[in-house]
């Protein structure tokens, strides 16, 4: 028995020796590996590719052929696509992909996936840059290598984390001038966040304010000549950016997803007001619906650090998360609070604490702006900070502790990747707009032999899927494409391409082909076929 103990005790010892002997690039090698096998391992056919994956796909696809996007539209800076303006950058980015790929999945993707491993290598460095730590470093590396959330939105062509790549880069090279004051940096910092803004719509709220959060804390480093110049070239970088933003739709995209595009607190000022036999001015101020508006942002800002979202249901958008889990590990909940714990005892550098809480205050403010709060997509920059503290959070522990916690991740990975690969695809069939991949294919094989071809348009924007899946002559659909009236959300859509029809009427005429929409839970198939 005494032998078996200290055989027991010996091990944990001999795990550690081993580990502590492994150099730090390989130890980073190992967690970009791990990263590649999470993120690219059937990529191209999980998740299904949705609408907004297929229209900045097939606006590049355009791009290449015609020069021209589906609209008929010269290089633009933002895409008209389903009149939600969906800006360029990633567009142009996925070019040189769809050209040596072709149109498929994969070419969209791959981008995403890049800046995704990208992002990992440069949290690494930036860490290590604030707290000369290779341990909290590869720590923070690992924790965001693993993460459901950055796993999640690294697998499709998400401009949010490829934007996310991009923040990080900026703050990594802004943090190289104020260490080194070289003006190399100075100059280099603002390039890849002008990017960012020509990427994701949340970027052109998160960082103008996380950098003047550093501006005002660094404003005695940054208050000379060389700043100005390389704000002013920054400036010049975004004209284009504002020009077309303000021309071609832009503020009518906010309006659509902004917070007063939720009629609730209006309804329930008025609501309250008449509750009052005659209301007067106080009550006015009293139930004031700019009140209740700036209450109501509140909890959907608050919302983003709700334990459910985080921890237990995640996102209410099924696209956005996978099934039974938040957007993080429930094992990383007291991994988070140890790092709070280690924040606030001062167990790391000043530089790094003010980054970590400037990122948790800044990063939800993009998404609690709008009515779909708390959104996973637009509050990804939130994963990095709570990589950094739960990283912090395990950097502190005895050896026996991180062995634990190690197990307990290991479950929670297979967990997750049980719900993500087997669960959601079946779940979430519906969200995920499966099985267009199958049935275009089908249906042009048939379009030639029916007088109309009716495509039920329960799935999100089935147009573009099908322009995708297709590979539909760009110059054809830029001739034809016709958008209807915009939603109260602000997006429009596209009922008809040839003899095929987007929508399904009460009275079909003869010799048509129908595909209709079919329960994945129940009946295993996404869509139903038959002729008349």
């Amino acid at each position: 028995m005494t032998k078996s103990f200290a055989k027991g005790i010996k091990q944990p010892i001999l795990l550690k020796l081993a580990l502590s002997f492994m150099p730090t690039k390989i130890k980073l090698i190992l967690i970009i590996l791990l990263a590649v096998a999470l993120r690219f391992w059937n990529i191209n056919s999980l998740p299904s590719l949705n609408p907004d994956e297929a229209a900045l796909g097939y606006n590049a696809y355009s791009l290449l052929l015609t020069g021209k996007d589906e609209h008929g539209q010269a290089w633009p800076i933002h895409f008209k696509s389903f009149g939600d303006y969906k800006p360029g950058g990633y567009v142009y980015m996925a070019m040189p992909f769809i050209k040596v790929l072709g149109l498929t999945q994969i070419a969209v993707r791959l981008p995403n996936l890049i800046f995704s491993i990208l992002t990992i290598i440069v949290l690494y460095k930036l860490v290590f840059l604030l707290s000369k730590s290779n341990a909290l470093s590869l720590y923070s590396a690992m924790a965001l290598s693993i993460s459901p959330w950055s796993i999640h939105f690294s697998r499709g062509a998400w401009e949010s984390n490829t934007a996310l790549f991009f923040l990080i880069l900026g703050l990594y090279l802004f943090y190289k001038f104020i260490n080194s004051k070289l003006n190399n940096y100075l100059f280099l910092f603002p390039i890849p966040l002008v990017i960012a803004l020509y990427t994701y719509h949340s970027a052109r709220l998160i960082i103008p304010t996380i950098f003047l959060i550093l501006f005002i804390k660094y404003y005695k480093i940054l208050l000379n000549r060389n700043t100005l110049i390389s704000l002013l070239f920054s400036g010049i970088l975004c004209i284009p950016l504002l020009f077309s933003f303000l021309n071609n739709g832009g503020t009518t995209r906010l309006a659509g997803v902004g917070l007063s595009a939720d009629r609730g607190p209006l309804s329930r000022s008025e609501e309250l007001l008449n509750q009052h036999p005659n209301f007067n001015y106080y009550d006015r101020i009293i139930h004031n619906r700019r009140v209740l508006y700036v209450l109501s942002w509140g909890q959907k800002y608050l919302s983003h650090f709700n334990l459910n979202f985080l921890f237990l249901n995640g996102d209410d958008v099924p696209r956005s998360k996978s099934p039974e889990m938040g957007q993080l590990y429930l094992i990383e909940l007291p991994l988070i609070i140890l790092g709070i714990y280690f924040l606030l005892a001062n167990q790391h550098t000043s530089e790094l604490s003010f980054l970590i809480v400037a990122l948790l205050l800044v990063s939800p403010l993009a998404s609690s702006l709008t009515f779909q709060a708390p959104s996973a997509l637009r509050s990804l920059p939130l994963v990095i900070p709570l990589s950094i503290l739960v990283a912090l959070g395990i950097w502190k522990l005895k050896l026996v502790w991180k062995l634990f916690f190690g197990t307990c991740y290991l479950y929670s990975i297979l967990y997750f990747l049980s719900s993500y690969f087997i669960h959601a695809p079946q779940k979430y069939a519906f969200a995920w707009n499966r099985g267009f991949s199958d049935i275009i294919p089908i249906i042009e094989k048939n379009k030639d032999k029916y007088q109309n071809i009716y495509i039920t348009d329960k799935y999100d924007q089935p147009y573009i899927l099908y322009l995708f899946f297709s590979k539909y002559d760009p110059l054809k659909i830029q001739k034809q494409i016709k958008l209807t009236d915009p939603d109260k959300f602000g997006f429009s859509t596209v009922v008809q391409i040839d003899n095929i029809f987007f929508g399904i009427p009460s009275i079909i005429p003869l010799n048509s082909f129908v595909v209709e929409a079919s329960d994945f839970e129940k009946t295993g198939q996404s869509f139903t076929i038959y002729t008349k």
